[in-house]
């Protein structure tokens, strides 16, 4: 008898008795992780992240699946610990057929992060990118009445990501973009009660 069974007769309680468990679930995991975290280039980690709706809740005739879930980019310097360092945040939201992350990241986000201490939040519309549904063709929403549902919901997710921005102590907040997407950082604004950044 070896030391590891006669060890396991003084335990009254045994870890792992079946075995190793199935090792895609490991793979799954680790793959998950990845995705989960981003990716890092340079000075930058981009962090995927999405939340539900709560209008979605209360509300789910109004909004598509697709649209229920918000989707995000948080773009923020290698070495910024959550929560601890304290860092302003550029809400950036997407112009006129401005689908995904990429141009966003590259023109503003990345410039912003490099030349000043400013994070960003890049922020999907609803109709757009991954919020798009399956039978809408481009940026041509189906209804007016989505153009309404899409503010509506734009304002409803900045102001959750601006409470969250506090928490994690990414303020002063900055709400912008060009064209369309400054309309939506203006529609945001005007429901946020705290002051403008200076």
């Amino acid at each position: 008898m070896n030391f590891d069974n006669l060890f396991r007769h003084f335990i009254l309680t045994q870890s792992f008795v079946r075995d190793w468990g199935n090792p895609f679930h490991l793979q799954e995991i680790f793959t998950y992780r990845r995705e989960k975290i981003g990716k890092q280039k340079g000075n930058q980690n981009y962090i995927n992240a999405r939340f539900r709706l709560p209008l979605a809740n209360y509300l789910p005739h109004l909004v598509s699946s697709q649209v229920a879930t918000a989707h995000f980019q948080h773009v923020l310097s290698r070495d910024h610990r959550f929560g601890i360092d304290s860092i302003p945040i550029g809400i950036c939201y997407a112009g006129t057929g401005d689908h995904g992350f990429s141009r966003r990241r590259l023109f503003i986000a990345v410039l912003l992060i490099n030349q000043y201490p400013i994070c960003s939040i890049l922020l999907e519309n609803p109709y757009y990118g991954l919020r798009k549904p399956p039978d809408q063709s481009h940026s041509s929403l189906l209804y007016v009445t989505d153009l309404y549902i899409m503010g509506e919901v734009l304002v409803l997710e900045t102001l959750i990501l601006l409470h969250w921005c506090q928490k994690m102590k990414l303020t002063s907040a900055i709400l912008h973009d060009f064209s369309f997407g400054e309309h939506m950082a203006s529609l945001a604004f005007t429901k946020w009660p705290d002051p403008p950044s200076r």
